[in-house]
């Protein structure tokens, strides 16, 4: 059974992160940055670049699959060796979360999609890191890191020369939230990115046609 926590932590939350991952969607980024004042830092000139980019993969998993569910979490992959970008929804289903993730090719390829049921215990670990992820200390952009956890517990950060972008988003307590990240980051964001990821990754229930 779900716990409270998780029940009230998802309410009304929606979120943009495979065992494939996402495919690149950079057209148009650049546009945003060089418009961008002074106004505007390059964090959140580049946040909205990643929020325009994660749009784009949205509308084409909509002509691909029609109107999809509302999500309580949703997670957008940009960034796959497969050349296909991934949608991941967590979804409300009454005692239980479930999780709904297409593929979305840009062009022809595999549609694969996957259905499963979220054990409770992966649930509540997914509430724990949303009330941490919800935190205002908590930045929409991320650094552009690779974090290695080291044997000792201590972490090797270099940085990212080219990033695997994950892109979030969440409506908490404290109002929506929108997060962009570097896959090989290390906080309470991408914690939970990884975690929705990790479910599908080892899941058996994927369904692939050709497109």
């Amino acid at each position: 059974m779900i716990t409270p926590l998780w029940r009230a932590g998802l309410v009304g939350l929606g979120i943009i992160a495979s065992p494939l991952a996402a495919g690149a969607e950079t057209q148009g980024c650049s546009a945003n940055l060089s418009t961008a004042t002074l106004s505007t830092s390059p964090d959140a000139a580049q946040m909205s670049c990643d929020l325009e980019r994660a749009a784009k993969i949205s509308d084409r998993a909509r002509k691909i699959y029609g109107v999809q569910p509302d999500a309580q979490i949703e997670i957008i992959d940009t960034a796959s060796p497969s050349g296909a970008a991934y949608i991941y929804k967590v979804l409300n289903d009454g005692m239980h979360l479930r999780l709904d993730a297409r593929s979305v090719p840009d062009g022809r390829g595999p549609r694969c999609r996957l259905q499963a049921t979220i054990a409770d215990d992966t649930a509540n670990a997914l509430a724990s890191l949303l009330v941490k992820a919800a935190d205002a200390a908590v930045p929409d952009y991320g650094a552009r890191e690779d974090v290695k956890i080291n044997a000792d517990g201590s972490r090797s950060v270099r940085l990212a020369i080219e990033s695997h972008d994950i892109i979030t988003r969440a409506q908490t307590a404290s109002g929506e939230r929108k997060f962009s990240r570097h896959a090989g980051s290390d906080d309470p964001v991408s914690q939970l990115n990884n975690l929705v990821i990790g479910v599908a990754n080892v899941s058996p229930d994927w369904v692939c046609s050709a497109s």
